[in-house]
């Protein structure tokens, strides 16, 4: 009896979240689902259209769509982050040469409406290599302080190192509805 009441209530309980997973081609976005969902990084090929993965984190099913980060796929994005949950933009901190690039795209997306004021966490990924940028460098390199109606937080991680992965989980268990 027990065992049914704890299904139950982990049915009516359960909180879901869609998640659309976007940044530049080989930001690590397939590497980051791939920790979230199994716990570790599995090898990656480049992303061609989209992948969906399904999993879940405590009281929270998580539903992500992965985007292409090429420039052909790009202007799909909008597609997907409007009426989601969350938007999980990654960017590759390690190569700040793309930083002007990744401000480009980000920035479209907020001026047309795309994410309004969807909560949008944005990744420093690869952090683990050497000369990668640091969180306020990134702020600046992307514009963030200028942006007011979309609720924003930075996180350094390294997803092949599984750095920090941790307090990704906690502040998208934190969003689930």
């Amino acid at each position: 009896m027990g065992a049914l009441l704890t299904r139950l209530l982990e049915i009516f309980y359960t909180k879901k979240l869609d998640i659309v997973v976007i940044g530049l081609e080989n930001s690590g976005k397939t590497t980051l689902l791939s920790v979230l969902a199994h716990g570790e990084p599995v090898e990656t090929v480049p992303t061609i259209g989209l992948n969906v993965k399904v999993f879940k984190k405590g009281q929270v099913n998580m539903k992500c769509w992965d985007i292409g980060g090429q420039e052909q796929y790009r202007s799909e994005w909008s597609r997907y982050t409007k009426g989601c949950d969350v938007v999980l933009y990654v960017v590759d901190a390690a190569a700040p040469n793309k930083l002007p690039a990744a401000k480009k795209e980000l920035h479209k997306l907020l001026d047309d409406g795309s994410i309004g004021s969807t909560p949008l966490l944005v990744l420093a990924n690869k952090i683990d290599l050497p000369d990668h940028v640091g969180e306020q460098e990134l702020i600046e390199a992307l514009q963030l302080n200028y942006v007011m109606e979309t609720p924003w937080v930075v996180l350094p991680i390294s997803a092949l190192q599984c750095t920090n992965i941790d307090q990704v989980v906690e502040w998208l268990t934190a969003q689930g509805k």
